[in-house]
């Protein structure tokens, strides 16, 4: 299943995911909800989420916190095992067991579900991810992160468009579009 779905999402030039990005502390009695869209070209990326932008060119990575007209710029984290928008559909090929669960219905889909357990468990900040599979377009649903501490975080898909236009200006910051903006350098 997961070879299947490593296989469609490489064949790819890029995709333009809209997202729905939950997270649930049932201790602290928190559950918050919030839409993002995310575009991705290999190790590219450009996500949309929360009043801030996380861009990347692969090399880079700025994050716009728009509130405060401030751009933090960092070197992304390619670690292998660390959940990142580049990595999201493909995180599992590299450094987890898996397991398959069942197969289920939803919405007049037929959904495959599998848990992924780190290798390295006591380097992650979870404990285990499950994901959610379209059986029929091969193609991911919905990943849901279990956190160590007990936080729930899920990205569920609303919309995956495959191959969308794309152009290098999506995955670098462009601080003349931004007066005044600060800029903190963390490298």
């Amino acid at each position: 299943i997961l070879d299947a779905v490593s296989a469609k999402t490489k064949s790819y030039v890029g995709i333009k995911v809209a997202f729905v990005y939950s997270m649930e502390n049932k201790k602290e009695k928190i559950s918050e909800s919030q839409e993002g869209v995310l575009l991705v070209n290999g190790k590219k990326f450009n996500l949309k989420l929360a009043g801030q932008e996380v861009v990347s060119d692969g090399t880079n990575m700025w994050t716009f916190i728009s509130d405060a007209n401030e751009v933090q710029l960092s070197e992304p984290d390619n670690r292998e095992g660390v959940l990142t928008p580049a990595n999201i559909f493909t995180i599992y090929e590299k450094g987890f067991k898996y397991q398959f669960l069942r197969e289920e219905q939803s919405k007049g889909k037929t959904l495959q579900l599998i848990n992924l357990y780190p290798e390295d468990a006591t380097e992650k900040s979870y404990h285990s991810i499950q994901l959610s599979v379209d059986k029929t377009k091969k193609q991911l649903s919905s990943i849901t992160i279990m956190g160590k501490e007990g936080d729930t975080y899920t990205y569920s898909v609303k919309e995956f468009t495959a191959n969308p236009p794309l152009n290098d200006s999506d995955f670098t910051f462009d601080k003349a579009k931004h007066p005044g903006v600060e800029v903190i350098d963390m490298r």
